[in-house]
Formats: structure tokens, C-alpha cells, sequence
């Protein structure tokens, strides 16, 4: 299954008519109001996702405070921003908010940590403000992915322009495994993969491609049964290292859920098909 951005309307309005499972609403495009009525008039049914975790990764609803700041009000307070944030991205149309961000916060990280897009250092705190955070858009009505499996929060480099890398072992990884094992406790519907390189455990792949990461640690140890999305496979650790299509490929034989497109119609099209047969 696919999930694809667009960089125009007319981009949009050829993703609906094909009948794409889901859309993606990039930074680039989403204050165009236009795109929330053509989805609206057009009855699309399929998922409609797009970054909105407060601060920097915020597409849709600006003006939200950062998840390093957000975690320093009240629970109260917290929940409220949240609740009309969410509220907000339903009346946009969208049913699916690829947030909260459940890694943990190292400020040397440039992706995460630099960005104040992690809640907390301390995994317990973490799973007290992802919570909130779910639960707000849950009583609205809306759907979250969690991010980023596993360890994208204290790894080296950002995988937007070069290889993201984490060092330590497995038994390193449990504080940062934490979030993610309560939310599948709690039966979270999805989850987001991290393209960070793992050399201790696996020197060729990075976690999203990763047989390791995916079948047998997600899947088969921590029995996680509910969908699996990557991260945006336009993103430089993938597309430099294997090409965005080999990566559709290897994702497919993997059984991952949903593989995300940002961007580029050509490619978007090819991995349709890809993933259609």
C-alpha cells in the first residue's frame, strides 16, 4: 500500500482519480486551502495523513508549541492545545496525524533533538505526553502514527541528507524501546519506522529495510499487529544508498503496511505498480 505527497493540485486531483490508498500533506503544500476542498468535494476514503507534532513539524496547524515545551505545562494544558489541534486537522479533512514523535530527546540529535521534537530524555515521560497526545485526538476522532521505530531521537545525522547512525547493542536500545512497547501494549494502530543504521545488529540495512527490525524484533518479539508505515523513502539514507524503488521492493517483501512517497509523481507511479502486483 501506498501513501504519496503531491506538489500540486492538479498532482492531488490525479492521486484521487487513480485511487491512491492514501495522501500525504507535505510542508510544501499544506497552507494551499484549495487541496482540503478538492479532497472534501471528491469523497476520498482513503487515509489522509500529514506531520502536524507541534513546533517545527507542524504542516497543517500552525502555531502550536514545541513537544519539549509542550511537555513542561500541566497535563491540563497539554491536553487542551492538543484536543483544538486535532480538532482543527479534522475539520481540514484529515484522519490521520503522523505524530506523536515517542523518541527520546538528545540535543546533540540534529533531526529531533535540535528541533525540540521529542518530549522528554526520561522514556516514562515520554509515554505520559504521547498518551495525552493520542488520547486527544482519539476523543476528537482521529488516528495517530508513532515515531520514529527505533532510536531516530539519539542517533547520529539527520537521514533527510546522509546515513542516520545509532551505536550500541540491542540491550543499549531498551530505554529507547520503551514508548514503543506500552503504546503496543495499548493497541496502537500505527507505527512509523526510523531509516537509522544499527551496525551492531545490522551493518547493511537500515531499520526500515531491515529484516531484523521489522519481522523479528517488531513483529515476532514484540508482537506488534497493527500497521507499519516508513518514514518518507525520499529521504537521502534511502534513496542514495538503495534507490527509492529497490527500497518499495524490499518494503513489499517485508510485508510492511504502507510505504510513504513525499514527493515526485514519476516515481510515486512506479511504486504503485510495484506495490499493486
Amino acid at each position: 500500500m501506498l501513501i504519496a505527497g503531491f506538489e500540486s493540485v492538479d498532482e492531488l486531483r490525479y492521486l484521487i482519480k487513480i485511487n491512491i490508498p492514501g495522501i500525504f500533506i507535505g510542508s510544501w503544500i499544506a497552507q494551499n486551502e484549495e487541496i482540503y476542498k478538492l479532497i472534501k468535494e471528491s469523497n476520498y476514503s482513503g487515509i489522509v495523513a500529514t506531520d502536524n507534532e507541534g513546533g517545527y513539524a507542524s504542516w497543517v496547524v500552525k502555531d502550536i508549541p514545541q513537544p519539549k515545551e509542550l511537555s513542561s505545562l500541566n497535563v491540563y494544558d497539554f491536553y487542551s492545545i492538543v484536543y483544538n489541534m486535532a480538532l482543527k486537522l479534522k475539520e481540514y479533512g484529515i484522519n490521520l496525524n503522523l505524530a506523536p514523535v515517542v523518541d527520546l530527546h538528545d540535543e546533540l540529535n540534529p533531526v529531533i533533538g535540535k528541533k525540540k521534537r521529542a518530549f522528554s530524555e526520561d522514556p516514562y515521560k515520554v509515554i505520559m505526553y504521547a498518551s495525552l497526545f493520542v488520547k486527544a485526538h482519539s476523543d476528537v476522532g482521529l488516528k495517530n502514527c508513532i515515531k520514529h521505530f527505533l532510536g531516530q531521537g539519539r542517533a547520529i545525522g539527520d537521514p533527510h541528507y546522509k546515513k542516520s547512525i545509532l551505536i550500541g547493542s540491542l540491550k543499549d536500545l531498551k530505554k529507547d524501546l520503551l514508548p514503543f512497547m506500552y503504546f503496543i501494549k495499548m493497541g496502537i494502530e500505527y507505527i512509523m519506522t526510523a531509516h537509522v543504521y544499527i551496525p551492531s545488529i545490522d551493518k547493511e540495512k537500515p531499520i526500515t529495510l531491515s529484516r531484523y527490525f521489522i519481522v523479528e524484533l517488531l513483529r515476532n518479539i514484540l508482537n506488534y499487529r497493527g500497521k507499519i508505515i516508513t518514514d518518507d523513502l525520499n529521504m537521502s539514507a534511502i534513496r542514495d544508498n538503495f534507490g527509492i524503488l529497490d527500497a518499495v521492493k524490499i518494503a513489499k517483501q517485508l510485508k510492511i503496511d504502507y510505504v510513504l512517497i513525499s514527493r515526485g509523481i514519476e516515481i510515486i507511479e512506479k511504486a504503485y505498480k510495484i506495490l499493486k502486483w
